[in-house]
């Protein structure tokens, strides 16, 4: 029975913005090394301060972001503070395909943080002088994005990748096997609808052979596939903390992660030359359509230290997230035939609804940050991040992943994450600056499915208790995936999409300090 696991369940490569972002990036369907990264992955939102700062507040504090990074960084708020974070992001998502190239783009209002912080003084000559508590939900990834690619692929069609499949299985060519039904049970997602709309059908030569062929030619067809992806990470974040002698801050935190995320792929295939009389086909189309919904825990902890009046230093630790899934899974294929068997030119055949739940497990994070501080007038901050994607794994009571936990195994490696921002003052302004390179998941050197950042930022006090922050940030990353798995001599030969994505978004953080 097809699982899963199987080359046409169709994997996930749709979500890579993104890798991820962005990440994904950009991928396609069902568990594999790019849910890995995209499940794994914190691209941090947060206020405008922050973003502006490049989230390079690990070491810096006193931010509500900060306390998600490293949650030391809440010790230092000496008195009660709310934020709230709203703005605008315009996502644009450029594709090229066998020499084509087509942009699509979204544009949505977000709410990337708010946050409140208590801090009641402790003691004025006690060693520990303030405990803070502190309540802050900040988006962690962000999975929305439109995207078009279209080309002539005159080497294959997905079709052949199904032919490739059935002249495989061997029960297909005993004539006592009835297709439709053991497609049925064992393939209900690809083959099966395939198989009911005549995409492909079953034909016996002279001598008495059966063989499967298709009415869509192999090669020499246009080639286009539009996905739709919504969705987002989101962290609510508990965190107590301490100062200790206005020099030492400790800081732990539990971490409450829900994901959400929905994604829609059309895949159509139309002739390369719809005015050649032999052409048998007007158009076919297989969407698939997918539902994510996660909820997780983690812990972290996480320590600041002032050695002189002009150094921070930070480390922090993020414990694994440990995930719960629940996932909907359908596909549809639809066919318009200028010489179809039955006589109907239009066929369209839904699969069943899928559902499953199973585990995941993130990585460890290792988080080292250095602030220097001059004087009253400016500070240079620098977080560096340690995670190894190699050990996220996948589990499941229903399912075995083990062929994926063993690809994610040795296909992710090791990598680092570095951010870096500054921060000015002048009189009641801060003119801020940040940039961030996310590794790739792949291994220290490789430049494949990495994120970078750029934001710039600006904030003003309107008063000792109000000030407002604001930010803009650019994401890019470049990622890419195949439509569809057709192999000669064990190589996928189908084309890639190589899809390039640009992040925009413009932020501002209102927030009210009770001293």
């Amino acid at each position: 029975m097809q699982t899963k696991d199987s080359p046409f369940f169709m994997t996930r490569t749709l979500r890579t913005l993104l890798y991820a972002l962005l990440l994904l990036p950009l991928g396609l369907f069902a568990q594999g090394v790019n849910d890995a990264i995209l499940n794994s992955q914190a691209l941090y939102e947060g206020t405008s301060r922050s973003m502006a700062m490049g989230n390079a507040t690990g070491a810096l504090g006193g931010d509500a972001t900060a306390t998600c990074i490293n949650p030391a960084g809440m010790g230092l708020y000496r008195a009660q503070e709310f934020t709230f974070t709203t703005g605008l992001q315009h996502a644009l998502v450029q594709s090229s395909y066998y020499g084509s190239s087509q942009s699509d783009s979204r544009m949505r209002m977000t709410i990337p943080s708010l946050g409140v912080v208590f801090a009641p003084r402790f003691s004025n000559y006690e060693a520990v002088r303030y405990i803070q508590f502190g309540i802050g939900l900040t988006r962690i990834n962000d999975f929305n994005f439109n995207s078009i690619a279209r080309g002539l692929n005159p080497n294959n069609s997905m079709v052949d990748a199904f032919l490739q499949t059935v002249n495989g299985i061997g029960q297909l060519f005993d004539p006592s096997t009835n297709v439709s039904d053991y497609l049925s049970d064992n393939y209900p997602y690809d083959l099966s609808p395939a198989w009911e709309t005549y995409l492909f059908d079953q034909y016996t030569d002279s001598l008495g052979n059966i063989y499967y062929d298709s009415p869509v030619p192999p090669g020499n067809v246009n080639q286009q596939n539009s996905i739709s992806s919504k969705g987002r990470a989101d962290e609510w974040t508990f965190a107590l903390s301490t100062n200790m002698y206005d020099k030492l801050f400790i800081g732990a935190s539990f971490g409450l992660s829900h994901l959400k995320r929905s994604s829609a792929r059309k895949y159509t295939e139309t002739p390369g030359d719809d005015k050649d009389p032999s052409t048998l086909f007007e158009t076919w189309d297989y969407t698939e359509v997918l539902g994510d919904t996660a909820w997780g825990v983690n812990g972290k902890l996480g320590v600041i230290y002032y050695p002189t009046s002009w150094l921070r230093i930070g480390v922090a630790w993020h414990s694994r997230t440990l995930y719960t899934f629940g996932e909907t899974w359908s596909t549809e294929i639809s066919t318009a035939l200028k010489d179809s068997p039955d006589g109907t030119p239009y066929h369209r055949r839904l699969s069943p609804l899928f559902y499953q739940t199973y585990d995941f497990r993130t990585p460890h994070t290792f988080i080292g940050s250095v602030a220097f501080i001059i004087g009253q007038r400016g500070v240079i901050t620098t977080d560096v991040e340690y995670m190894d994607y190699g050990t996220s794994r996948f589990t499941s009571y229903e399912y075995s992943f083990d062929d994926v936990n063993n690809g994610i195994k040795n296909i992710l490696k090791p990598t680092c994450n570095i951010r870096i921002g500054t921060e000015w003052r002048v009189r009641q302004f801060f003119l801020r600056c940040g940039a961030a390179y996310y590794g790739s998941p792949y291994g220290f050197g490789e430049d494949y499915g990495s994120v970078k950042k750029f934001a710039l930022g600006l904030g003003y006090a309107t008063s000792p208790s109000v000030s407002w922050d604001f930010a803009y940030e650019l994401t890019e990353c470049t990622t890419g995936y195949t439509p569809y798995s057709y192999f000669e001599e064990d190589q996928n030969v189908a084309g890639e999409v190589v899809q390039h994505l640009w992040r925009n978004k413009l932020m501002v953080t209102l927030k009210f300090r009770i001293e």
